[in-house]
């Protein structure tokens, strides 16, 4: 993706046939191009790509219909044509703008995915991250594990593990006094939240991400120049056409709340005040550069049979079982 243009998409605009279907949007979302099997839409922050499980329906969906889990994919009824079947082709998380897209046809969704998985659709994001990445261009390679409590998902990096997240990126330009660092990240793997975690992993976290970024920078940032989002966007997409095979290559600029904050960066010339701890360290998400000693030690320790898979907590049960036998 080093190599794509910022212009406009080379594939057919969105036409003016079926218009119903513009119906079933969410009314923040906006069409960037559609034919007879595809969709591409671009997602403002704050909206979901789909339902949260076990919810089939919400409010602040992509789509307005009900999400089927299992085929992935929204069941809509469209004006003037009926029920119709849209499938998601891929997700954004809620507070990630940008380019993303569904299919028509069950084919079209069938064969999208797999180029997804044999890693065919390109994908560039622009970032804004808390300082510039060294060197200015490179790939990270990580090993990203997830785990779910109470609903909530937390990705974090294991150390000396597989490697299954791979992102290249390239500084685009910093701004003089702040520290901070616009980059284009390209991922070559589509893991839960990995961008967020692997920027926050490697020194740089996301600004504005409040569960893997630094909330000290973010709250100075959100009074400062009006930054209260997350500062990463889907910018660019291009694939074959799952159905015609031809070249398909979409850019979508930054919205008017990324681009405003990005203008007052431009006279800030302050140095951006940052946690020692990053914030999500808390979470077990983010272990940070200075953290990975240990986070190798406890990975050594769980390989030894202490505390498997529950990490601190469960060498604190362990120790009190055994208290309660010396009672006895």
């Amino acid at each position: 993706m080093r190599g794509m243009k910022e212009k406009k998409d080379s594939g057919e605009q969105a036409g003016g046939k079926r218009e119903g279907v513009l119906k079933v949007l969410h009314g923040s979302v906006r069409e960037v191009y559609r034919d007879d099997w595809i969709w591409v839409l671009d997602k403002p922050a704050g909206v979901l790509s789909q339902p949260n499980q076990p919810t089939r329906k919400a409010s602040n969906a992509l789509l307005k219909g009900e999400f089927d889990f299992e085929d992935e994919s929204y069941n809509t009824e469209v004006p003037g044509e009926g029920e119709r079947r849209v499938w998601l082709l891929h997700r954004l998380d809620l507070d990630t703008s940008g380019l993303i897209v569904c299919a028509f046809d069950p084919e079209a969704a069938a064969i999208f995915k797999q180029a997804l998985h044999e890693r065919e659709i390109e994908k560039a994001y622009k970032a804004l991250l808390l300082s510039a990445p060294k060197p200015p261009f490179g790939c990270w390679s990580d090993c990203l594990a997830r785990s779910s409590r109470g609903g909530r998902v937390d990705v974090r990096v294991r150390s000396g593990r597989k490697v299954n997240a791979e992102t290249s990126y390239e500084l685009e330009r910093t701004f003089p006094g702040t520290g901070l660092s616009l980059v284009r990240l390209m991922p070559h793997t589509g893991r839960t939240h990995q961008l967020r975690v692997q920027a926050a992993w490697h020194g740089v976290p996301v600004i504005g991400d409040q569960r893997y970024g630094d909330f000290e920078a973010n709250k100075f940032l959100a009074e400062k120049i009006g930054l209260k989002h997350m500062f990463l966007h889907a910018w660019g997409l291009a694939f074959r056409h799952p159905i015609t095979g031809h070249r398909l290559s979409f850019t979508q600029e930054l919205s008017q709340r990324l681009r405003l904050p990005l203008e007052r960066l431009e006279n800030l010339g302050t140095k951006i005040p940052r946690r020692e701890r990053p914030a999500a360290d808390a979470n077990k998400g983010y272990r940070g550069k200075h953290r990975r000693g240990k986070e190798k030690g406890r990975d050594q320790e769980r390989e030894r049979g202490r505390g498997r898979g529950r990490g601190v907590r469960g060498a604190n049960r362990g120790r009190g079982n055994k208290k309660k036998k010396r009672k006895k």
